[in-house]
């Protein structure tokens, strides 16, 4: 039986405090209760210049990294994991009022922002949010990645990694999810990085902010971390980042998501052909590549 879901907000204010990943300077967030219809709008205010950049899939203007909005003039990067937090949590309309170019990346996962966001308590309204449910099998592919959507009545994901590293080569889960396993099976998974990386992104004064605090960093054949939180954490926070990508499209797409080595890129062009195929406009083909197994443009609902 399908599941009526209804607009959302929190009840109060929220302030959150870290530091961005890449600066390494403090960000300060605040969330706000907004009315129902608003959506989710980062609201930019530093010093004399404002921005108001909706969490929509028009706005996404880099995925190279992370998940980057933008309006033109001002970007605010990094948003994935704050909005895993708030998909998880089915809110559908925060003013999310913010003082630097990144959110903060806090611990490396989505816990703090869900828990953050919990304690504002949550306010329900009584507009509904149509769900999609995938009637025919999408897929979007780049090379030997690749992010199909099938057909299935509960939210599903198989997903895969394989880094040339013993530890991540064919690390891969399958897991059914709502939202309470979303938030206890997902959300606390950290982003990750191997250290040769870190130390040549520093040397250009970039991830500044990283650390063993706010993320997994792997050495040539182990974790330098003393303990992970899952067994298979990596591929897990995968999933974290996919949901807060696919959330951009503003309407929760049920179905079983089958990933290889996916990303920010897939993610958001998967989510562009899924609305795509809803609205009946056209979508730029991604790659030329197919998976033979399935046709390309499917009806959803």
């Amino acid at each position: 039986m399908k599941e009526t879901i209804y607009r959302r907000s929190i009840q109060d204010t929220v302030r959150i405090k870290g530091i961005g990943l890449h600066s390494g300077k403090e960000v300060n967030l605040i969330a706000h209760p907004a009315p129902s219809g608003t959506g989710i709008v980062f609201e930019y205010r530093k010093g004399q210049e404002r921005a108001s950049i909706p969490a929509e899939l028009s706005n996404v203007v880099d995925t190279s990294n992370a998940t980057t909005l933008g309006d033109g003039l001002h970007r605010i990067q990094t948003v994935e994991h704050l909005l895993a937090a708030v998909y998880a949590l089915g809110l559908t309309d925060l003013i999310l009022e913010i003082d630097a170019v990144e959110v903060p990346i806090m611990d490396g996962s989505s816990l703090p922002f869900l828990q953050a966001l919990e304690s504002a308590g949550i306010v329900e309204y009584p507009e509904i949010v149509e769900p999609i449910y995938i009637q025919n099998p999408l897929w979007v592919v780049d090379g030997d990645k690749y992010l199909v959507l099938l057909p299935s009545n509960e939210l599903k994901v198989t997903y895969t990694i394989d880094f040339n590293h013993p530890l991540l080569k064919g690390q891969n889960i399958t897991i059914s999810l709502d939202r309470e396993k979303i938030k206890q099976e997902i959300l606390p998974a950290r982003t990750f990085g191997f250290l040769k990386d870190v130390e040549a992104l520093q040397a250009r004064g970039l991830a500044m902010g990283g650390s063993l605090d706010n993320a997994i960093v792997l050495t040539q054949d182990g974790y330098l971390n003393q303990q992970l939180r899952f067994e298979n954490e990596c591929v897990r926070h995968k999933i974290l980042d996919l949901f807060g990508d696919i959330s951009i499209a503003g309407r929760p797409i049920i179905g079983h998501y089958l990933a290889s080595k996916a990303g920010h890129a897939l993610d958001i062009s998967m989510a562009k052909l899924v609305m795509s195929s809803v609205t009946g406009d056209e979508i730029s083909k991604y790659k030329s590549r197919r998976i033979p197994l399935f046709k390309r443009k499917a009806a959803v609902v």
